[in-house]
């Protein structure tokens, strides 16, 4: 997967368990803008924090319009995907041309692609699930994200303390 160096980056989900640290890993490695959908102003707020420019409320908000704003018409590079099958037809129209979208996750177990819309910008797809890793790639992911673990470089949105249990 190609770096996100100098991208625009949508993580659809910002301020959700996964979204919340991809949006962190983008910032981190070097995304030039950071765009995250959310659902709420607290959950704005959530991934705000975790290093997002700008956040869309996609209950309120029109997201193609607003994207469309934030990137001054270029629109997105890369979409970090949290649910494919609520979002297929609406990526392929806030992605630039040779955009990627990669899906972690999907209320949906099937899914129509819209073909056209995709093949004209000649949009990337690529799915990812930490479980098919390869060990290389697998031990590479765990001493980056060790690394960043002993530098306190990450923010973890914990909802509650529990006591401990004497």
């Amino acid at each position: 997967m190609a770096a996100v160096e100098g991208k625009t980056v949508l993580v659809a989900g910002g301020a959700g368990a996964v979204g919340h640290y991809a949006v962190q890993f983008a910032r981190i490695m070097g995304a030039r803008q950071i765009l995250s959908t959310v659902s709420g102003a607290e959950k704005s707020d959530l991934a705000k924090a975790a290093g997002a420019d700008v956040t869309i409320n996609y209950k309120s908000d029109d997201v193609v319009a607003r994207v469309q704003a934030e990137t001054s018409g270029q629109g997105i590079d890369r979409i970090i995907e949290v649910d494919f099958g609520a979002n297929i037809g609406l990526d392929p129209q806030l992605l630039k041309r040779e955009g990627d979208i990669v899906v972690y996750g999907s209320t949906a177990l099937e899914i129509a692609v819209p073909f056209v819309p995709m093949i004209l910008k000649n949009i990337r797809l690529r799915f990812f699930i930490v479980y098919n890793l390869s060990d290389g790639d697998r031990a590479q992911a765990i001493d980056g994200l060790t690394s960043l673990l002993k530098a306190n470089r990450l923010l973890h949105n914990i909802a509650e303390r529990m006591p401990p249990i004497r």
